[in-house]
């Protein structure tokens, strides 16, 4: 990445409610795709999960054993993360006009080390900012928000990635933090009647910050 790259993404600037709209108005057409995509990864996260608990039992609602779903969690990231990297990386290709179809949510398996490597990292630090304070937490897990299409898209190293998201999130931190509040907030009240609403915010959510904030962000595309 050149200078000139740098500084065009050290300048971006967005308005929140005019990404949420322009990003209703991509989901048109795709919805299908990104729920598809999602739902493979919710289906592979409780398959994974259950499979885990049998070797670490995660207790029960009234005892519950943190210890062992703290590890659950981190031993699911080689196969989840890769996952995960797939449907961002849909809602990228989706804004460069590429066709997308939700299969494509396995085609990133190759980078399994890496992604899971800033998975147990970003979580990590998350959870030495929860030791710390809330704040710290919060602050790093919207600051690695776009680790894993640095990694994937850009080709970074873990770390290169890591850090190249948090600076340039930095920059306008509250208001990727406000968008990233704000989408969350409507994928929770839309999850409440039986889940029906989440075929238009989840979508929403991965076109929104992935198909629009990111090119923003670190390709210096205008908002």
């Amino acid at each position: 990445m050149d200078n000139n790259t740098k500084q065009n993404i050290n300048d971006y600037d967005f308005d929140i409610m005019e990404l949420v709209k322009a990003g209703w108005e991509r989901i048109n057409g795709v919805k299908t795709q990104f729920v598809a995509g999602f739902a493979i990864y919710i289906a592979v996260a409780i398959a994974v999960q259950m499979v885990l608990g049998l070797v670490f039992p995660q207790g029960t609602p009234e005892a519950p054993n943190f210890l062992n779903q703290q590890i659950v969690g981190i031993l699911s990231y080689p196969v989840l993360m890769p996952i995960m990297a797939g449907v961002m990386m849909m809602a990228i290709q989706h804004s460069r006009g590429e066709p997308i179809d939700f299969k494509s949510v396995f085609s990133y398996f190759h980078l399994t080390g890496k992604l899971a490597l800033a998975g147990v990292l970003i979580y990590v630090f998350t959870m030495i900012g929860l030791v710390l304070l809330i704040l710290p937490a919060i602050y790093v897990s919207v600051a690695y928000a776009f680790t894993v299409p640095l990694i994937v898209d850009k080709n970074m190293e873990v770390w290169e990635a890591m850090e190249h998201s948090r600076k340039t999130v930095t920059k306008h931190w509250f208001k990727v933090a406000g968008l990233m509040g704000l989408l969350s907030i409507a994928m929770f009240i839309s999850a409440i009647p039986l889940g029906v609403g989440l075929v238009w915010t989840v979508p929403l959510m991965f076109v929104t910050l992935y198909g629009l904030a990111y090119p923003i962000m670190f390709e210096g595309a205008e908002a």
